[in-house]
């Protein structure tokens, strides 16, 4: 405790060492100019439909605010109900990102709101997320994805699943307020998120000159060390806003919420039949800057992969919990295993590969591989697992496998495990013909 202490302390005086200028205003007339409007499938398998923000009407900026909405007005078709998701033009590498929020998306059935960013491969360049939560949630979850091996207090925030800590100031209970601030401030030292409710928020967060020094205690810390290098973990990160409906954790969840699944028996029907329930689902804008200090640089590119929120974490004050097992998930022969839980957390037996990319990387996703049997596998799915003991023992999976930024297809995997520890898997077939054969580590 001691120890962690003085860590803490020391990353605190490092970061109140930064002298920050202003690098992007992204308010009012400006906001447009440095994002653009996604209009793809959603990613996180949400009812709806993003649609361009202007034409439809849905963005809007007047007085030096920027308006988000969703249609409250029609029964939702097609894709679902229209809203609109935007990523920053600019990626950055280190930085003070402050945004002042006048609104927020309500606590609503069916809405998943949430502004974060991530890199341009999930979860290799990892993904903050600053403010998101789902349903009638009246917590704010700060979470950070990382690839396996970014440790902080003890805790691995790799994957779907994250490390996260709960604030709230999130929901209603900023709208109530008059809106809330919100800062990151990101070095090489760590990262640390405050966010204040109402006219809290000290004088110069939104200055020429802000000094994260004199802010106080950050709501959620997470330091640089021997566990975790963000440096390593952490690159060429977009900002994103998005509004989904239901998806992989506001959807999966609806039925554990009674006041929600007593609206109706799914999500996806609540939230297509119900426009007039979204009338409050819109961020309001009032001010995005961000800062840099000299060590930090921006770049333009393009978010291709990102993940899924929070999974199986539970949070006290700024400590990082995170719920545990080192036993393998069971698993059923011949069913489709959708990878979610309560929230989207893809569980630790997958290991991805991208059958959008023309050939097969075998670094995406998070987790590791279980053999068939108990022998289990520390490879990829699609590369050689080594197998920690066990029978020898052969199974064939069929999974569908889904992270935040790609949809992916179904594969059918073979994996085996061996008495002198070493096994494989093996993709057997999948939607692009050149998976479909024995992958080496």
């Amino acid at each position: 405790m001691v120890a962690q202490a003085v860590v803490l302390v020391v990353y605190l005086l490092q970061l109140s060492l930064a002298q920050y200028t202003l690098q992007e205003d992204y308010s009012g007339a400006n906001f447009l100019s440095g994002f653009s409007f996604f209009t793809e499938a959603d990613p996180t398998e949400g009812y709806v439909d993003y649609v361009e923000g202007t034409s439809s009407g849905l963005f809007s900026q007047s007085g030096g605010t920027v308006r988000l909405s969703v249609d409250s007005e029609n029964v939702a078709t097609g894709r679902g109900r229209k809203s609109v998701r935007l990523t920053s033009k600019a990626s950055y590498n280190h930085a003070l990102i402050v945004i002042d929020v006048g609104h927020m998306p309500a606590n609503i059935c069916g809405v998943w709101p949430a502004f974060w960013s991530t890199g341009p491969d999930w979860p290799s360049n990892g993904e903050i997320d600053i403010i998101e939560g789902v349903n009638l949630q009246s917590t704010n979850k700060i979470t950070l994805h990382t690839d396996p091996g970014c440790t902080i207090n003890g805790k691995d925030c790799q994957g779907s699943t994250g490390c996260s800590v709960d604030s709230g100031v999130y929901g209603n209970r900023i709208n109530s307020a008059g809106g809330a601030t919100y800062a990151l401030e990101w070095t090489s030292e760590g990262m640390s998120i405050w966010d204040w409710s109402g006219s809290g928020a000290p004088s110069d967060a939104l200055g020429n000159a802000p000094n994260p020094s004199g802010w106080g205690t950050p709501t959620a810390s997470f330091p640089s060390g021997s566990g975790c290098n963000v440096d390593t973990f952490f690159n060429d990160q977009q900002i994103i806003f998005d509004t989904t409906f239901c998806g992989v954790w506001a959807g999966t969840v609806w039925a554990d919420d009674p006041e929600c699944s007593s609206l109706a028996p799914t999500c996806k029907e609540y939230v297509q039949n119900n426009p007039e329930a979204f009338v409050d689902a819109y961020w309001k804008i009032n001010a995005l800057k961000v800062y840099t200090n000299g060590g930090g640089s921006t770049s333009s590119g393009s978010v291709s992969r990102s993940t899924g929120n929070t999974g199986n974490t539970a949070n006290t004050g700024n400590t990082v919990e995170e719920n545990s097992s080192d036993e393998p998930p069971a698993q059923d022969d011949e069913e489709d295993e959708d990878v979610v839980s309560a929230a989207p957390a893809r569980p630790p037996s997958t290991r991805v590969v991208p059958v959008a990319d023309p050939e097969p990387t075998g670094r995406t996703g998070g987790g590791h591989t279980w053999g068939g049997g108990s022998g289990r596998g520390d490879g990829w799915v699609g590369g050689g697992g080594r197998g920690r003991g066990g029978r020898d023992a052969v199974r064939k999976e069929k999974r569908k496998l889904r992270v935040r930024g790609r949809h992916m297809k179904h594969l059918i995997i073979e994996t085996s495990g061996r008495d002198d520890g070493h096994g494989q898997s093996v993709i057997l077939d999948s939607a692009v013909p050149a998976l479909g054969e024995e992958l080496k580590d």
